[in-house]
């Protein structure tokens, strides 16, 4: 039995492809982190394991609880199948208590299967999440940090302008807030990145004050289809993890209901049946609709996503610019070194946020286009 759902499965997978396939814009990838890290970087700690996204999954995988137990049930239920298969073949025809109890089993047999896919592909793209919120958190403790620095030394410049009396004592004690407020912000992040650790080594099943390196290309592919998107999602839809364990529950019970009366002596046994297999389509209905509406708002935040991503290129290429002529400026003696790091950060500033985009497309695209998550 196993063989058999493996072989649908790949047929499934190879018709996806080749059905639903999306087109790049570009086809020369690569990893962004460079480009936009000018002035803020990941941290890297020598005496720190580097710890690979494909080891962390690989880790995730392997120590995931819902995974092993899924695994142990299904087993059982493997073992089960056969007994139960030797014993509905024996039915008289009369009586078809061995062949629903089968029919059941079988189903939920199939359903966990399933159910162990999407808990293997959960575990990973939450293992991904996981990642990048501690690379993403990393990255605005640097912002975070620059920013303090510019802000001390705007604290520093503001002190003298009030000494000789060229701000007012109110104008300082604002900057001086706003420092104070940059320091706490600092420290908040902080606090995140380390329950970003502890949420990542639970999810590998390892001990919760581990640290490590971390390296993940941050690579953006321009999302395109080569069909209408809602003759994409009508056919993701079908292949969802969740529609096609409703759909074979569905299945089951319209079998199951057609000998129910037959094997029952109770007044409403039809009705308790139809009601059972109403509520069966129902809910197989409900299912492909949820997953249609979720798959379409994803397909929004997409080109949210991308759009956001456009405006921030143009808006760093700005920041750039403006970067350059206080450089300039600034050799000669006509801008002064705050207006510098000032400039130096809102460069950063836009580098960042312009990443943050590439880490959230990533994993929007996974969500939309892997059916195993829906």
């Amino acid at each position: 039995m196993k063989k058999i759902i493996c072989l649908l499965f790949i047929f499934v997978i190879v018709f996806s492809s080749s059905a639903y396939a999306e087109d790049v814009e570009n086809n020369d990838l690569y990893d962004l982190t460079e480009k936009y890290s000018l002035f803020v970087s990941n941290q890297f700690d020598e005496e720190l394991e580097t710890l690979t996204f494909e080891e962390a999954q690989k880790k995730a995988l392997r120590n995931n609880s819902s995974i092993k137990k899924l695994s142990a049930s299904i087993k059982l239920a493997e073992n089960s199948l056969s007994i139960q298969y030797t014993d509905a073949m024996a039915d008289s025809g009369e009586n078809f208590s061995s062949l629903i109890s089968f029919l059941n089993s079988k189903s939920s047999y199939e359903n966990n299967e399933l159910s162990k896919l999407a808990q293997q592909e959960s575990v990973k793209h939450s293992m991904k999440e996981s990642y990048i919120n501690i690379i993403k958190s990393q990255r605005e403790i640097s912002l975070a940090e620059t920013a303090l620095k510019k802000d001390e030394l705007n604290i520093n410049i503001s002190k003298t302008k009030l000494e000789n009396g060229k701000i007012s004592q109110s104008e300082y004690d604002s900057l001086v807030m706003a420092y104070n407020n940059s320091k706490e912000n600092l420290e908040n992040k902080k606090k995140a990145l380390e329950l970003n650790y502890v949420s990542l080594n639970i999810i590998m099943g390892v001990d919760v004050s581990n640290r490590y390196n971390f390296v993940m290309e941050a690579v953006y592919e321009p999302f395109e289809l080569n069909i209408p998107v809602e003759s994409y999602i009508n056919g993701k839809v079908t292949l969802s993890n969740s529609v096609k364990q409703s759909k074979k529950t569905y299945e089951t019970t319209k079998q199951t209901s057609a000998m129910s009366p037959i094997n029952s002596t109770e007044i409403n046994s039809y009705q308790t049946a139809q009601n059972n297999l109403n509520s069966a389509e129902m809910s197989y209905e409900d299912t492909k609709d949820s997953v249609y509406q979720s798959l379409y708002q994803k397909y929004n935040s997409i080109n949210q996503n991308e759009s956001n991503y456009a405006s921030s290129v143009e808006e760093l290429d700005m920041a750039k610019r403006e970067l350059e002529r206080t450089e300039v400026k600034y050799s000669n003696g006509k801008a002064s070194y705050y207006e510098l790091i000032n400039a130096q950060y809102v460069v950063a500033e836009k580098e960042n946020s312009i990443l943050n985009y590439v880490y959230e497309h990533m994993l929007l695209v996974e969500e939309f286009t892997n059916t195993d998550l829906m």
